[in-house]
């Protein structure tokens, strides 16, 4: 692979390349996200900022498609189907490493599984327009600058630290949210197995599962172990870890454990909920003596004398 200037690239400034795309492309889906669901949200897997699809996407780009750069229908076609096929293999690597399908675009015309969309994939061609002909020119020119060439070697090692340490804490994170997904599935496989013969035990979902048994509590609290109970009010409780994710990816989905993401956003959007309905009633009373105050008028504080001081 040689620049659009004609100099070689080695494994620093590719690796450099990598990073710069990750970043920007996790901004563009920043603003974009926040503007779409009206709320700042924090994407992309990584903890740092930057999502690193798209520092694979842009290299990808100008690895394979360099010989087609000056022919834009070519290079259109092929960002399309080169961005499209990595991101459709990234989430079907993602799903099968940790049962849970990151991203759906199954309510988006003309998708491929709900793992890639035509929308999505254009926005990618246009993309790879874009790379060639505007933006990475500057950024070449910046990295191959007699300023940043000298130390060019450890800024990379330095990124690469960084980087490494983002992905340990990040496959910590996943981890995490597997083993959280499988012992709630095996509680709730557990919970019907034990009550499902129980008249009062509804077994509709792992909500109504712990609320049912719950119930049953106060009008027969000799039924239950009290360790049972302080079991079953953890597990009733709010999880960091799947909320994490949830947050970052909200059409989060998974066939093995539907029935315990579905619970996990429910008692999220009861969260978020809680929150509007705070914020509402706080805007209300502020409204209430804003309005009040000026019912009462001005208040005119008084001087010394007319206080009868001296």
């Amino acid at each position: 692979m040689t620049t659009l200037s004609g100099l070689p690239v080695d494994f620093d400034h590719l690796f450099i390349f990598f990073i710069f795309y990750s970043i920007f492309g996790w901004v563009c889906e920043e603003i974009w996200c926040t503007v779409s669901f009206k709320k700042i949200t924090k994407r992309g897997m990584l903890y740092g900022p930057l999502c690193p699809i798209y520092g694979f996407g842009a290299v990808s780009i100008l690895y394979f498609l360099e010989p087609w750069r000056n022919t834009w229908v070519r290079l259109f076609i092929a960002s399309v189907l080169l961005t499209s096929a990595l991101e459709y293999f990234t989430s079907w690597l993602l799903e099968k490493l940790f049962h849970a399908k990151w991203w759906d675009y199954s309510d988006e015309p003309f998708n491929l599984n709900g793992r890639c969309c035509l929308v999505n994939s254009c926005a990618f061609g246009v993309g790879g327009l874009a790379l060639f002909h505007i933006m990475h020119p500057f950024v070449e020119r910046a990295l191959y600058s007699p300023i940043i060439t000298p130390y060019i070697h450890y800024i990379a090692t330095a990124l690469a630290v960084i980087l490494t340490t983002d992905i340990l804490f990040t496959i910590r994170k996943l981890v995490d949210f597997a083993t959280t997904m499988e012992k709630f599935k095996a509680y709730t496989e557990s919970l019907r197995e034990r009550f499902e013969g129980e008249e009062w035990f509804k077994g509709q979902s792992l909500k109504e599962m712990m609320e049912s048994i719950l119930q049953k509590s106060k009008t027969d609290s000799q039924k239950f172990s009290v360790k049972f109970l302080e079991t079953l009010k953890s597990y009733q409780g709010r999880q960091k870890t799947v909320e994490f994710w949830l947050n970052k990816f909200p059409s989060l989905s998974s066939k093995e454990y539907e029935k315990t993401l579905e619970h996990f956003k429910n008692i999220l959007k009861e969260s978020w909920n809680e929150q509007k309905e705070l914020i509402r009633k706080k805007k209300e009373t502020r409204g209430k003596k804003s309005a009040a105050s000026e019912a009462n008028g001005p208040t005119i504080e008084k001087t010394s004398d007319e206080k009868g001081g001296i």
